[in-house]
């Protein structure tokens, strides 16, 4: 009998329990308040540019410049009427509303389409306001009879490069049901943040890096293959209008509604690809609008006084290969999430961030030289290429 590794049952059940509190705590279709009213879609529409904003009067004129310079894959501006930008103004106090129109007189080629809602406390964030306005964006492929009609997300912080529509485009017409695309820190800004800070950012890249490249040595996925990367978040993902309707649509999560869109289309066996062709340039402030985003990962290294610390490298490979033997033994199935998401160190174990990077790479290298079957037959851990995580 082969020795097979399992994944360590605190993870699973930890992980597991998260998942299950999520889904239990919204009902498949979770909708919790009257739907949006837009003007009717253009006949011609392919792409619906969705932008939840609060308070982001100096940041939306920036955005849809942006989405006015965008541009096909032949570098020329597409038709008027392919492309349309809705935008839910949620409980702002600022001039939100008069930015977004001056701003779209500015751009009369991009039809930019705008609501404003005043929500209850308890409905007052990202998760209701960009969920309402994926459901909108839905309808209205609907209403045109159009399934592969594309949904993108992105903030009002962040500013999409000119090829952003055109890049999920062409992975979704080469087979992705879902894009995740990557989300960097604008150059600039990141220039002024502390030095530990940018440190430890360019140390987290590296070792999400390195995980991808060790899963997809053990679990390789035919429909998105490494180089890729970890990132499905809402300042840059895309979703056709059939996969959206067939997961069961996003949660209204007062966090992380991207993320449980993200396993939403892993439990229904969706295509989704981490492609770093489509990308976003997104502001480096250390106090965002949602919990969970970049700027808290920011904040917390700004106010870190030691490394950061993560899973184990060899807790990390233990539930690495036990996906991949996973997805050998039931390759139609869809992966337990417990396996695919990188949990957070548990208290008394775990890693710092740079060793578990040299043992990532370390390992990534050796198995390398095996072929598949090999690599799911090694030991759950190799000493002499993961040393014995330190306590916290």
């Amino acid at each position: 009998m082969r020795n097979r590794s399992v994944l360590p049952e605190v993870y699973r059940a930890l992980l597991s329990a998260l998942v299950l509190h999520l889904v239990a705590a919204t009902p498949a279709h979770p909708r919790r308040h009257a739907p949006l009213h837009f003007a009717p879609p253009s006949p011609s529409l392919r792409a619906s540019i969705v932008v939840p904003a609060r308070d982001e009067a100096a940041q939306l004129p920036a955005l849809l410049g942006a989405l006015a310079a965008q541009v096909d894959e032949h570098g020329q501006p597409f038709q008027r009427g392919t492309l349309e930008v809705l935008v839910l103004l949620n409980n702002c106090t600022d001039d939100s509303h008069g930015a977004v129109c001056r701003a779209a007189r500015r751009y009369p080629h991009l039809r930019v389409l705008v609501a404003s809602e005043d929500f209850e406390p308890h409905r007052a964030h990202v998760g209701t306001a960009r969920a309402l306005l994926m459901d909108a964006a839905a309808e209205r492929f609907r209403q045109r009879g159009r399934s592969r009609g594309i949904i993108l997300s992105t903030d009002a912080d962040s500013r999409p490069l000119p090829d952003w529509v055109a890049a999920n485009w062409r992975e979704v017409r080469r087979g992705a049901d879902a894009v995740g695309g990557r989300v960097c820190i604008d150059p600039s800004e990141r220039a002024g943040l502390p030095r530990e800070v940018r440190r430890w950012l360019l140390v987290d890249i590296g070792y999400r890096r390195a995980l991808e490249r060790v899963r997809d040595l053990y679990a390789p996925d035919p429909h998105d293959p490494f180089p890729r990367h970890h990132q499905h978040y809402g300042a840059s993902f895309a979703i056709t209008a059939e996969a959206y309707g067939r997961c069961g649509g996003m949660a209204p999560l007062r966090s992380s509604e991207d993320v449980g869109l993200y396993h939403a289309l892993v439990r229904c066996g969706a295509r989704v690809r981490h492609s770093y062709r489509p990308k976003v340039y997104t502001s480096a402030r250390l106090r965002g609008r949602a919990q969970n985003g970049m700027a808290d990962a920011l904040a917390e290294w700004a106010a870190l006084r030691a490394e950061p610390q993560v899973e184990p490298a060899a807790d990390a490979v233990a539930r690495l290969q036990a996906l991949g033997r996973a997805r050998w033994e039931r390759p139609h199935c869809p992966p337990d999430l417990a396996m695919l998401e990188t949990p957070a160190p548990l208290p008394g174990r775990s890693q710092p961030i740079r060793a578990a990077l040299r043992a990532l790479r370390a390992h990534a290298e050796a198995l390398a030289a095996l072929s598949l079957a090999e690599r799911l037959d090694l030991p759950t851990s190799a000493p002499s290429l993961l040393p014995t995580p330190s306590a916290a």
